[in-house]
């Protein structure tokens, strides 16, 4: 049996309706009032932002090799490396660049100028309308060069993830908590299992302006696809609650934190 397909929700009621659920979902363009990936916002060139994002120094680079687990260890001679090579050949190869402060692209000439404004704000201003709060939003970019993977892990945050350029694999589970019970999912110490069949998992190929709904603690790999550079742009969420209720795999967290209060986040 091959692997399902993700839902697709065409509308605020239907994101509504899938948030307690733990399985992820794709969002259908333009089908969010209020916010809508046809922005004014002008979506930068991949190069543009592998150039400016490795020259940061608080971006992190690893080399994005398939496996079994995650691993996001930085070894500093591939990332002094991937620095200093010339663009054209550091784009041909597998790595993974990720920047988790994007306000300081958000500038005349920067990459993301207007992205505050233009996406960010539109995003929470709908979040709102359609009921939700939360106690942390920001976003995060994630490259990823030809044949590069990010192995199976869990997110401790509701990620809605924007394709922005080249294409990537998605894939997570038909029954996520069969395997990843609660102290695994907390932990976030998994390795795929070895019993795992395409005929568990559902798989979204992520084309540009294609967006997913990627619930917390739920675990998920992603593999880039063909010669380019894949560039997604990742919205972050913590403590996410739609009217007042968080989901169950957040509430575990809550108790795990022993009810300690969730920080506001002023990443961006």
């Amino acid at each position: 049996m091959p692997a399902g397909r993700v839902e697709i929700a065409r509308s605020w009621g239907a994101v509504r309706e899938r948030f307690h659920d733990e399985l992820n979902f794709a969002i259908a363009d333009g089908a969010l009032e209020g916010w809508a990936t046809g922005t004014p916002f002008r979506v930068p060139d991949a190069l543009t932002v592998v150039e400016q994002l490795r020259s940061h120094p608080e971006a992190r680079i690893s080399r994005g090799i398939p496996g079994d687990a995650l691993d996001v260890s930085e070894t500093d001679c591939f990332a002094d490396a991937f620095r200093a090579e010339p663009l054209e050949t550091v784009v041909r190869q597998p790595f993974a660049l990720a920047h988790f402060h994007l306000s300081v692209f958000d500038r005349p000439g920067g990459c993301l100028e207007g992205f505050g404004e233009q996406v960010l704000r539109p995003w929470k201003d709908a979040l709102a309308q359609a009921g939700f709060t939360y106690d942390r939003c920001y976003p995060i970019i994630f490259v990823s060069g030809p044949g590069a993977a990010t192995n199976y892990h869990t997110d401790h945050s509701h990620v809605v993830a924007w394709q922005w350029s080249g294409s990537k694999r998605f894939c997570s589970l038909r029954e996520p908590s069969r395997w990843a019970g609660r102290e695994a999912r907390l932990s976030g110490q998994l390795e795929r299992p070895p019993a795992l069949r395409d005929a568990d998992t559902l798989m979204m190929a992520m084309t540009p302006g294609d967006v997913l709904f990627n619930k917390l603690l739920t675990p998920h790999w992603v593999q880039a696809l063909g010669e380019e550079v894949a560039v997604s742009l990742n919205i972050s969420h913590g403590g996410l609650r739609l009217d007042g209720e968080v989901c169950r795999n957040e509430s575990e967290l809550e108790q795990q934190r022993d009810g300690r209060p969730a920080v506001q986040s002023a990443r961006y």
